[in-house]
């Protein structure tokens, strides 16, 4: 009996012992601020949700360094405005912690860009909105583009009035109305319209395979087929008169009854057209490495290398200045 009371008495003992030289330690809640990235590189035109660790968004407050180049939402979400750089800061309403995120702008990255006879500039982002409609499209305002709703495209054509006309991935047709999109009849793969207001589409109804597909004008309503020509990219002089790229790079301009006059000395791939009648065109590169495409002024009857710079999609302001686009979607202004 003793036996049993003293090794009971030697158990509480050591775990008294022991449980008595264990520390407690307390852990202190993490107060800081810890967000999503700290580091961002945008194009002019997008936006970026910021997310901290340890807080919900009502409890932080959120400011730029530079609303110009970027603002931020209460909720941390970024907006890009124009290219630049600013820091945008997110600090604790609670307690004295802080994080920032350093923000550079670069230049709308564009796919095709249109410009109008009133010089209304409107592009089509790199921006992947939807599968079937495209890429996000983007008007100039005060030096800043600025994301148009509810439509997304693949090629653009600017009215005399400053109007977008698209095409989008699913080749339907829509005219902006200032606050939303009107689809239009038929189908197109490229758009092109004049200072004259004369609008022209390629359409989707196949031609020849050295051609490419029909060349439709519009007519108020509804699509009328042009003779005897097809393409695959238009652009509309300001009398009216298109000028295409078809399937075999070769320029042709409608002779104004049934024939086509070819404009030969370029391999050409998109074309524009100012409203001062001035016509460029970006040409073709086989070089696999440094692809660089040439583009070409149509001079006194034939066509003049731009030394110096390259390009795929193009278009031409009132001045005759042109707006391109190059291989990595970096859009060139005059």
């Amino acid at each position: 009996m003793k036996s049993a009371i003293l090794i009971l008495f030697i158990f509480f003992s050591v775990t008294f012992l022991i449980t008595s030289c264990v520390k407690e330690v307390k852990t202190e809640p993490d107060h800081s601020v810890i967000i999503s990235f700290d580091t961002l590189r945008l194009s002019a035109g997008t936006s970026k949700q910021l997310v901290s660790k340890n807080y919900s968004a009502n409890d932080l407050t959120w400011t730029s360094s530079d609303s110009t180049v970027a603002i931020v939402s209460n909720a941390g979400l970024i907006t890009t405005l124009k290219q630049g750089s600013a820091i945008i800061n997110v600090k604790s309403n609670t307690y004295a912690v802080s994080a920032t995120c350093n923000v550079t702008v670069t230049d709308v990255r564009a796919t095709d860009v249109g410009v109008g006879a009133d010089g209304s500039v409107f592009v089509v982002g790199a921006d992947s909105v939807s599968v079937t409609g495209g890429y996000g499209i983007y008007k100039l305002t005060n030096s800043q583009f600025h994301k148009l709703p509810d439509c997304a495209a693949i090629r653009v054509a600017v009215s005399p009035q400053g109007v977008p006309w698209v095409v989008n991935k699913s080749h339907l047709i829509f005219r902006y109305n200032g606050s939303t999109w009107d689809q239009l009849p038929g189908t197109a793969t490229d758009i092109g319209i004049g200072a004259d207001g004369s609008v022209f589409a390629i359409g989707t109804q196949f031609a020849t395979a050295t051609g490419g597909y029909i060349i439709m004008k519009w007519n108020g309503s509804a699509w009328d087929t042009m003779p005897d020509c097809a393409g695959i990219h238009i652009a509309v002089a300001p009398n009216g008169i298109p000028w295409v790229v078809n399937q075999s790079k070769l320029v042709f301009r409608y002779g104004g009854t049934y024939l086509w006059d070819t404009m030969y000395g370029v391999e050409g791939n998109d074309v524009g057209v100012g409203a001062d009648g001035s016509v460029f065109v970006t040409g073709t590169d086989t070089t696999i490495v440094g692809y660089k495409p040439p583009i070409y002024k149509f001079i006194n009857g034939g066509w003049s290398q731009i030394v110096g710079i390259s390009g795929t999609s193009i278009s031409v302001d009132p001045l005759g200045k042109i707006w391109y686009t190059d291989k990595s979607y970096v859009l060139h202004r005059p």
